[in-house]
C-alpha cells in the first residue's frame, strides 16, 4: 500500500476515533413498575425539579414525553390537578471522560508485483537485463494513529405516580423507568429523541429487566 493511501486510511480513522458521532445511538433500558400501573387514564407532564416546569428547554422535551404518553395509551392533560397521574421527568449529562485511543493502520506488508533490472558484465562485453516477478501480496498492521476521544454519559428518568398522593407530599410511584447511554455528543439535545424512543419502545418492558436499543441517528455533535 502507497504511502499516501496510509496517510488518507490514517486521517479516516482518526476522524472517525475523535470526530462523527456515529450513525446510531445505543440506549440502556431499565423499568419497574407495580402490578397496578397501568397503559391508561389521564396523565400531565411536569419535571422533577419545580423551576425546570417555566423552562424553554423543559416545555421542549415536554412535548415529545407527551406525544410518546398519548401513543402507549394515556390522555395528556396540560394541567397536573386535571390528571390522575403525574409524568415527573428529569434529564441530565455529565463532564465527560477523556481516554486515549490507539488506531492500528492495515497495509501491504508482503508480496506483490517486483521488478527487476540491471547490467551483466563477462569477457570485457555488457548486457542489460530486467523482469518481472509477482508473488501473492500479505497483509497486515503496518502502523498505529493515536487520538483522544471523549465520553460522555446521559440520562432520562421516568417516574410515572399518581397525582394526588404526589400533591399530598407522599408520592406513590408506580413505574420508575430509566434510560443511559454514552458517547461523544456533549449536549443531550443532540441524542434526546433517539434515547426516547428507545425508553418508549416495547414500553414499558419487562419490569426489573435492561433492554438494548439502537436508534439511528442524525446528530450534530
Amino acid at each position: 500500500m502507497k504511502i499516501r493511501q496510509l496517510i488518507l486510511l490514517a486521517t479516516a480513522l482518526s476522524t472517525l476515533a475523535l470526530g462523527g458521532c456515529g450513525s446510531r445511538v445505543v440506549t440502556d433500558t431499565t423499568s419497574f413498575y407495580k402490578p397496578e400501573f397501568k397503559r391508561e387514564g389521564s396523565i400531565s407532564v411536569v419535571a422533577a425539579e419545580a423551576k425546570q416546569n417555566r423552562s424553554l428547554e423543559f416545555e421542549h422535551y415536554k412535548a415529545r414525553f407527551e406525544k410518546k404518553l398519548a401513543k402507549v395509551g394515556y390522555q395528556v392533560k396540560k394541567q397536573p390537578q386535571q390528571a390522575e397521574y403525574l409524568a415527573v421527568v428529569t434529564y441530565g449529562i455529565d463532564n465527560g471522560k477523556t481516554s486515549q485511543v490507539t488506531t492500528p493502520l492495515y497495509g501491504q506488508t508482503g508480496g506483490g508485483t517486483t521488478y527487476n533490472s540491471g547490467t551483466v558484465y563477462s569477457g570485457g562485453q555488457s548486457a542489460s537485463y530486467s523482469n518481472t516477478s509477482y508473488s501473492m501480496p500479505t497483509y497486515g498492521v503496518v502502523g498505529s494513529v493515536s487520538s483522544q476521544r471523549t465520553t460522555y454519559s446521559r440520562a432520562i428518568a421516568l417516574d410515572i405516580v399518581e397525582a394526588k398522593s404526589f400533591i399530598q407530599g407522599e408520592p406513590v410511584v408506580l413505574l420508575e423507568s430509566r434510560a443511559k447511554s454514552s458517547g461523544r455528543c456533549s449536549q443531550i439535545v443532540e441524542v434526546f429523541d433517539e434515547m426516547l424512543q428507545s425508553m418508549f419502545d416495547d414500553f414499558p418492558g419487562v419490569s426489573g429487566r435492561s433492554r438494548r436499543t439502537q436508534v439511528d441517528a442524525d446528530a450534530n455533535c
